[in-house]
This record gives structure tokens, sequence and C-alpha cells, in this order.
């Protein structure tokens, strides 16, 4: 099982980082950073809905994933975007 981590200030201006374990599969997500959600409570979600993915998989894929979640709970993002995410946790899948 491979541990990394990845941090970056995205485009939005915010610093996001990202820790993942995997073996070929995502294990394992912590996302943090200086970034806003409301309600906070669903970026637990937002982690849930990436276990499983493929190390390989894509930033376009990631970052539906996190749109389905936030239209879903009506999330504001507040610094951050599904992309800008999306490209923090690809970074750390490399």
């Amino acid at each position: 099982m491979v541990h990394v981590i990845a941090s970056q200030k995205v485009r939005e201006g915010k610093l996001v980082k990202v820790e993942v374990e995997c073996d070929g599969f995502i294990k394992k997500i912590k996302i943090t950073g200086d970034f806003f959600l409301h309600p906070e409570d669903v970026l637990e979600t937002i982690e849930k809905s990436i276990l499983g993915l493929g190390k390989d998989a894509g930033t376009e894929e990631i970052a539906s994933r996190i749109h389905e979640i936030a239209e879903a709970n009506d999330v504001q993002m507040i610094g951050i975007s599904p992309e800008s995410l999306a490209l923090v946790i690809r970074e750390a899948l490399k």
C-alpha cells in the first residue's frame, strides 16, 4: 500500500492538501485545506465517493463524482471547485 500526500494552491486561491492510500485502487483519502464547504460534513461524503477509484482515474471522472455529491447536497464551495479538487487528487495519484 502506498501513502502519498499532495498539496497545491488551486486557481481559486486556496490551499488544498490530499492524503491518499492506494494499492491500485484508492483505499483511504483525506482532504483538508483552507477552503470552505457548506454544509461542512459533505466533505466526508465526497471522500467516500472517491474510495475504490482506480489509481489511473482521470481528472474528469473524479470531478464528476464531486459534482454529483455537490449537486445532490446543495453544497456551496468557497475557494475551491470540483475540478480544482480533482486536480489535486490526481496529483497525489501520480
